[in-house]
């Protein structure tokens, strides 16, 4: 009779052992899983905030680099807010613009006079739409994207443009 009590608290004992292996790696894998989606999320929020940050970086320093204040205008073409940026080369006059199509801020850079073709741009970032204004040297844009909008404020001044 104690062999047989013996033997059920030795095969309970082994249940109990085997419940808590089971307890503990069911634990394990949810926090696993919590975890999994926790970075998931953590990635995409940090990869909007790079994509509308890198997109803010990008048209002030395309525009820091213009030959002068007066070579950056605001146009709209065909409905698009496009950045203008007038440029000289070799007695050549070439325009940079920078605009949104199609989910993307692009660049096009061609001849001042030539025919505008938007399908041959850059894709750069991507980028729901660009707005902005220049009023007394103050050039104020905003880019819009899936991360929300960044707002990029440059103050175009004269003077002497130095290499």
């Amino acid at each position: 009779m104690k062999d047989r009590t013996f033997s059920q608290k030795k095969n309970l004992s082994g249940l109990m052992v085997l419940l808590l292996f089971g307890v503990f790696a069911v634990c394990i894998l949810s926090v696993l899983i919590s975890g999994t989606h926790v970075y998931d999320r953590l990635a995409a929020r940090d990869k909007a905030a790079y994509d509308g940050r890198t997109a803010a970086q990008y048209l002030s320093t395309r525009i820091r680099q213009a030959q002068s204040p007066d070579a950056v205008s605001i146009r709209s073409e065909g409905g698009t807010t496009v950045v203008c940026i007038s440029e000289t080369y070799e007695a050549e006059s070439f325009e940079t613009w920078l605009y949104c199509r199609d989910g993307w801020l692009c660049e096009l850079f061609l001849f001042s006079d030539a025919e505008v073709d938007p399908e041959n741009s850059e894709k750069l970032l991507p980028a729901e739409s660009l707005s902005g204004s220049l009023e007394n040297g103050l050039l104020t844009l905003r880019i819009t994207d899936d991360g929300g909008e960044q707002t990029v404020r440059i103050l175009l001044r004269g003077g002497e443009v130095r290499p």
